[in-house]
Order: C-alpha cells, then structure tokens, then sequence
C-alpha cells in the first residue's frame, strides 16, 4: 500500500540544508518538497531548477500562508527558526528546525505551549540519535549479556566556535548553542533522567574546554567533554556495563565492542581483542550521519503517531542546563579561563513535562 506522502516546504538553503537536509528530503518515503524559501533569489531559483520545486518564495510568511503544507522544516539562525515556527504553528502546520531550535527557555516554552494549543507536531534536528552508530549502540546496551550501564563517557571537541555565530553576543553563548548541545541531548538520551550534575569551564576566545559530570537516576555515572581547542571534529561515544562490557564508537563510524568475560576465537585471551564493526562502503551518507531517519522518523510520528523524542517539550532539560550554565558563566564573566568552583549543582526538570 502506497504511504500517503505529506506536502513539505523547507525554509533556509544554506550549507547544512542543502548539503544534508534537503537531499535526505527529497530522498523520504513519507514527504513530498512543494516548496522552498531563501532570502537569496539566485540560489533559490537554482536550487528549485535543479531539484524540480515548483513554489519558490523569498518571504516565508507569504509561503505559509500560500502553501498548503503538511509540515515545514526550518534551517537558519535561532532568532528566525523562533520566529518562523511560532507563524507555521499558529497556521496549524507542523514544525521541524535545525539545532539550535531557538536561542533560550523562553522561547522554548512559548512554542511549548502555542504548539500544545494548536495539536501540532514539533521537531528538533539532533541526528546523532538517528545515526546507524546509535542503532548498534540501542541494540548492544538492551542485550542483557551486555548487562546495566554503569558509564556514559562522551567527548565531542571540534576547533569552533572562535568568533559570535547568528546573532548572539558571545563566543561562550555561541559554543553552547552550536557546539555541547548536541552532545548533551545524547547523553541524556542514553542516561535517562538525572539526579544531579557538576560543571567545570576553562578557556577563553582562543579555546573552550568544558567537563561535565552527570548522576544519573539509574545510578550510571556520565562525563561529557566538549571544546573548541581539536583541529577537526573529533566525536567518542563510551558505555560501560556494570559486567564490565564496552562499546565505543568513534566519529560515527567505527565501533568496538570488547567483553571483559568474553569467549575469544582462536584461542585468543578476551583481554586481547575486541569486536570492531566498520560500515558497508555502500551506506548512504545521509544514513551514517542520522539525516534522512531523524526527518522519516518525525515524519512517522505526524502520519502514524509513532515515537519521536526530539520534540519541543523533549528539549527542555537540555536548554534548562543550557540556560543555568549560561548564567553562571556571565556571573564569572572575565574569569572563564578558571575551572567554576564550587561546581554548578543543576537538578532535573520537572518529570510532567517530559511524560507529555
């Protein structure tokens, strides 16, 4: 039986669009692109000759309100994802955006609650949990040879931000939004809720470094590192099992699983070697890096009303220790070169509103 594909209009065809979102788009099983949207006529009469898009508009509101769109997907700077999804959820259309979704809670919880009055569905592009890595990840930790988690250990370090990006003040205020809250969203997926956590910031334009130590309800410890000092983008994923078990994977593309009590083949001591899975060099691109199942999947849960964990409401934990490390910072401000002492105690976000 033929999926009834949905009427999509993208907004925004920068680099991160064009390169990942729109082709994954035009790829989908469940949407169908009538319509794209740009402030710059020659790159959108370009784009929608190449890919045979027949709505071109350099207002979005004009696209929204001509359109009839199913959903829209929304890639460029917080301030005008904010101001774009608050017009497309008004209007009753359904709303994905890239990270981040806007620049602070306020905004968040504005959506929030438009988004709860209107029925419509909201998504936030966080493709590290749709990637082939984390399926192999979900699939390793549910086994129960592999046994509880016990560690979450997560280092993601790239050499940017140095300068503000979009319209925020600060390279701090910019790293926090472009750079730790991806990796923040995924240790919390994988953690679950949390009891408590400590921060710890050193750095100043030049570089950033920030640890973040996370207890966890479950009692599995985790540690995220994140900074700007990594001439490329360097991204480790670590799980621990209280049997002593670990699966590591490394910039989304090779995986380790070594078994502490393991049986080794051939003859070999289980100290001494280690599974490792490489991917086929005929997966898509668009499938190692999460793009196409983290659209499909939000797509899934408009059509059908399966899961999607990446709604609005799901980012509130995140842009709540976003928002309280922000603050610390600017209390500190000219002394963020120091490690915060005494550490930064956050707890969790209220649990109703992540049941929603």
């Amino acid at each position: 039986m033929t999926t009834k594909k949905l009427k999509v209009g993208m907004i925004g065809l920068g680099e991160q669009s064009t390169d990942n979102l729109l082709p994954a788009l035009l790829l989908s099983s469940y949407a169908r692109v009538i319509a794209i949207c740009d402030i710059d006529p020659g790159r959108l009469q370009k784009i929608g000759m190449e890919k045979g898009i027949p709505g071109l508009y350099i207002d979005f509101r004009e696209m929204l309100d001509k359109e009839a769109l199913d959903a829209v997907v929304v890639c460029s700077f917080p301030e005008i994802h904010y101001e774009v999804a608050r017009y497309a959820i008004a209007k009753g259309i359904h709303v994905f955006v890239e990270k981040p979704p806007v620049s602070n809670i306020s905004q968040l919880n504005d959506l929030i609650d438009l988004s709860v009055e209107k029925g419509v569905r909201t998504g936030v592009g966080m493709n590290f949990s749709y990637t082939d890595c984390h399926e192999i990840i979900s699939n390793v930790i549910r086994e129960d040879e592999f046994g509880d988690m016990s560690f979450i250990s997560i280092e993601h370090i790239s050499s940017k931000p140095t300068s503000p990006l979009w319209d925020l003040d600060s390279v701090m205020e910019s790293f926090l939004l472009a750079q730790l809250i991806h990796p923040l969203d995924y240790i919390l997926s994988l953690g679950g809720k949390y009891n408590a956590l400590n921060v710890y910031c050193s750095g100043g334009l030049s570089s950033i470094f920030m640890q973040i130590m996370i207890e966890f309800e479950n009692a599995v410890i985790g540690c995220l590192k994140c900074g700007t000092f990594y001439p490329r983008f360097k991204h480790t994923i670590e799980v621990v099992s209280k049997n002593g078990n670990t699966i590591t994977v490394r910039d989304l593309s090779l995986i380790e699983v070594t078994q502490k009590n393991g049986n080794a083949p051939f003859g070999l001591k289980s100290k001494n070697c280690a599974t490792i899975f490489t991917p086929s060099p005929l997966k898509a691109g668009y499938s190692k890096a999460g793009y196409g199942r983290e659209l499909d999947t939000f797509f899934q849960n408009i059509l059908f009303g399966h899961p999607y964990r990446h709604s609005f409401v799901h980012m509130l934990p995140v842009y709540e220790i976003l928002a309280k490390i922000g603050s610390l910072l600017r209390e500190k401000e000219g002394d963020t070169h120091n490690i915060i002492d005494p550490p930064l105690n956050i707890h969790h976000y209220a649990t109703s509103y992540l049941s929603q």
